[in-house]
């Protein structure tokens, strides 16, 4: 359940930046892309984190099936 919350605030993070790229001059002024575009590879590597988490518990999870119960 942890591991698909992270992907959730990375899916979030990206959002909030194309939203701030998109109607972020009212709320951050005229020069607001950078701060944008900066939020939106945040919300990148969050996603691409969770990817690793995921996959990780897959292959743990895997090797404890494989191994035999004594």
């Amino acid at each position: 359940m942890r591991k698909h919350a992270i992907l959730t605030l990375g899916i979030v993070v990206c959002l909030l930046g194309a939203t701030l790229m998109a109607f972020g001059e009212g709320l951050l002024g005229e020069n607001h892309t950078g701060i944008a575009t900066v939020i939106g590879i945040v919300g990148i590597g969050i996603i691409g984190c969770s990817g690793t988490i995921i996959a990780g518990s897959a292959v743990k999870r895997s090797t404890e099936e494989a191994k035999p119960s004594a």
